[in-house]
């Protein structure tokens, strides 16, 4: 049988088999392929021709001293800038421009508040006024979790760390923000790795806004009625050292601002916070012994196991006041309460690390003993009789 006939077949549909000029076609083409591969310029090119095609990125996580620490939901920043100068000379409409120095922006980066013990640990430690320096990268990879490009920093200072807000309401995922300042930092190619390999056998509980317990002291049965806590934002000013001939800034941390403690609750429970603030604001009875420590829990969706605890020292009201409403509203009243609180910090699960409690107030009995006669009743703007629940 000839090649003609091989055709004939094939085209009717007799001889579905290809035909001996057909093989030989593709054997020839593929030896070609092969020889072609074979020739390191060609691989280099055709391996870089692969390696920049555009991809998405489907995993951002965190390093910290060379070793994988978190997963991230979002990063942000860290890239250098340069610090533009303008110059105005003489009575030329047209200023001259320049650049000065070079500036590497802050780095943010949100997470699960129920951090990994190395990122857990430097934020801890920022807390308790130990500010250490970190080297790490944040490290992309694509929807195959095989690592694409990382931005190295070097020497990085915490500058913020903010808590999410709780709310009783709330379906979505709570978040945990972290600012940090780093001296300089270097955008490189990925390793080509899987940061699958990098997981943690234990996987990080989830938390949600809505799982929560807040407790004050003397006020523990008002706290039951909380309904949403703001966002805590804690904040660390970093100054830049300027040396001579170094074009990078050496960054010294300075001041520290802790957040005020600002949460609602329904206006028929708030009776107990309207007497601490008729006694510590109005009346003026504000010393240190007045003020009251404070602990909020997230907690697990079974609302028993404590993920994380946020340690309150020195609470001390300063504002209580009603949210505004419209009329005819479908809402129940609340009000708002705000505290300045003089330090904060943190501890995984339940353990509580705070320093020991001021002594309680005159107004507070500690645990154990009978508590006084309910107060009066007092009368707001507005004509607001508050409810003093017993302590």
């Amino acid at each position: 049988m000839n090649d003609k006939q091989n055709d004939a077949e094939t085209e009717s549909g007799l001889h579905p088999s290809p035909s001996r000029r057909d093989f030989l076609t593709q054997a020839g083409l593929l030896a070609g392929g092969m020889a072609l591969m074979s020739i390191p310029g060609f691989r280099t090119v055709a391996q870089a021709a692969v390696d920049s095609r555009a991809y998405s990125s489907g995993t951002i996580a965190l390093e910290l001293d060379g070793q994988f620490v978190d997963f991230l939901k979002t990063a942000d920043g860290g890239f250098a800038k340069g610090d533009v100068v303008v110059q105005q000379l003489g009575t030329s409409l047209f200023p001259s421009k320049h650049l000065a120095s070079i500036k590497y922006q802050d780095i943010a980066i949100q997470c699960n508040p129920v951090m990994p013990k190395p990122l857990f640990d430097w934020i801890a430690a920022e807390l308790n006024g130990s500010h250490v320096r970190k080297n790490g990268a944040i490290v992309t990879a694509d929807f195959n979790r095989v690592e694409r490009s990382r931005l190295q920093f070097s020497n990085a200072l915490i500058t913020e760390i903010g808590l999410p807000a709780c709310d009783a309401a709330s379906k979505e995922a709570g978040l945990l923000t972290v600012k940090f300042a780093p001296e300089f930092t270097a955008p490189t190619a990925g390793k080509g790795g899987n940061v699958i390999g990098a997981v943690a056998s234990k996987q990080q509980k989830a938390w949600t806004p809505n799982n929560f317990r807040i407790r004050i002291q003397g006020l523990e049965d008002a706290c039951r009625y909380v309904s949403k806590i703001e966002a805590l934002v804690f904040k660390q000013t970093i100054v830049q050292d300027q040396v001579g001939e170094l074009r990078n800034y050496q960054k010294e941390p300075a001041k520290i601002e802790f957040p005020n403690l600002v949460l609602f609750l329904s206006e028929s429970q708030a009776g107990p916070f309207y007497g601490w603030f008729d006694d510590f604001v109005v009346k003026g009875n504000s010393g240190q012994d007045r003020e009251r420590p404070g602990v909020l829990e997230l907690l697990a969706p079974d609302l028993k196991e404590v993920l994380l605890t946020v340690n309150f020292s020195n609470l001390g009201i300063f504002s209580f006041a009603p949210v505004k409403q419209e009329s005819n509203a479908e809402a129940i009243r609340k009000v708002k309460v705000e505290m300045y609180c003089e330090r904060l910090t943190l501890a995984q699960g339940g353990i509580v690390t705070t320093q020991s409690a001021p002594p309680p107030s005159p107004m507070v009995p500690p645990q154990g003993q009978p508590a006084p006669a309910p107060a009066p009743a007092m009368t707001l703007p507005g004509g607001f009789t508050p409810k003093v629940m017993p302590r």
